[in-house]
């Protein structure tokens, strides 16, 4: 991981310390998952932004970013994580447009990046967003570099 996105990272959060988890805030603390399976990764389909992302989420009060990563990606994929392995691979900013229909303005995304190893055999939830299992050439250009962890 690049040590000046850590430094970065690590300046946002004592500037935004109140506000991370106010979703009126400028700034919001997020998390997601980078999970592979069969030598492929594992996405979702925005339903905002249109867009292929790792399945991720706001940080709620009281949570760690790497209990949001698990949450959020057994909320979106219907998946269920191994937890262990699991290491921190990336800090990024993420700008995020206006959502009248959440009543937010433009903010940015404080976003904590985990590495799972793989998901629990036989679990299977109704997941909430289109899932995609995309292999390295398929998947967007940003996530390309994670798949150095298979």
């Amino acid at each position: 991981m690049n040590t000046q996105k850590v430094q970065t990272a690590i300046e946002l959060l004592r500037a935004n310390s109140q506000g991370l988890r106010d979703r009126k805030s400028p700034f919001h603390l997020s998390a997601s998952a980078m999970v592979f399976e069969g030598g492929k990764g594992i996405f979702i389909r925005h339903p905002y932004l249109h867009t292929i992302l790792l399945p991720a989420g706001h940080v709620e009060p009281h949570e760690m970013p790497i209990d949001c990563a698990i949450r959020e990606f057994t909320e979106e994929t219907g998946l269920v994580l191994k937890t262990s392995p699991n290491s921190l691979i990336d800090v990024n900013i993420i700008d995020i447009p206006a959502n009248p229909q959440k009543d937010e303005g433009a903010h940015q995304h404080l976003d904590f990046r985990y590495w799972f190893s793989s998901i629990e055999p036989h679990t299977k939830y109704r997941p909430e967003l289109p899932v995609f299992q995309l292999k390295r050439r398929e998947a967007p250009a940003e996530f390309q570099p994670y798949f150095a962890l298979i």
